[in-house]
């Protein structure tokens, strides 16, 4: 009888570790898809918090330049402002009545020259117009002027200054510029010509 009990108990433990090995298979796969389930979790979360940090990051960019822009901004509202207090300083120099006297003209002179080089030192620079080409970025034409001396579209007059703030034009230059025409008396010749 102990023969049996003991291939009994050979039995019993060979079912046993047929049963162990069926739960462990079955353990495992539960534990493989269970670390499936949790790979994709953690890439779900690492995709998540990338996109944050991308989020962030364009943030900050956009920020900075917005605040490069409303800064930009004001430099050029400052800066326009200081051009129209240039512009009636030359106005007045242009017409000082000649009773003046010549220290208050010279001083007059002076913040003038002082205020032009202050915005020069701000990358603030005049658009040289008069005798040039007109050039629609730059120039503003208040009037044509027709003319039988001077090619078409060159500016005969320059009625406001214009300025640029290093390559950015501030305000255009307001000008007068020439429309060519024929002289009357030239084109009335060849056809009186023709009609003997």
């Amino acid at each position: 009888m102990e023969e049996k009990e003991i291939s009994g108990d050979l039995g019993s433990e060979s079912n046993n570790q047929e049963s162990n090995n069926l739960v462990s298979e079955e353990d495992s796969k539960d534990v493989s898809e269970t670390l499936v389930d949790i790979n994709e979790e953690i890439d779900h979360y690492k995709s998540i918090a990338q996109r944050a940090q991308a989020d962030l990051v364009n943030y900050r960019n956009r920020a900075s330049q917005e605040i490069e822009e409303a800064r930009r901004a004001v430099r050029v509202g400052v800066i326009s402002r200081f051009i129209s207090i240039v512009d009636d300083l030359e106005r007045a120099v242009e017409n000082v009545p000649e009773e003046a006297q010549t220290e208050w003209t010279e001083g007059v002179e002076l913040v003038l020259r002082n205020l032009e080089k202050v915005l020069e030192l701000e990358g603030v620079s005049q658009i040289e117009s008069l005798g040039k080409s007109f050039d629609p970025r730059e120039h503003e034409a208040l009037l044509f002027e027709e003319n039988s001396d001077t090619e078409d579209g060159l500016i005969l007059n320059v009625i406001q200054q214009g300025y640029r703030l290093n390559e950015k034009i501030i305000r255009p230059a307001r000008v007068i510029v020439s429309k060519f025409t024929e002289q009357e008396n030239q084109e009335d010749e060849p056809s009186k010509q023709e009609e003997k």
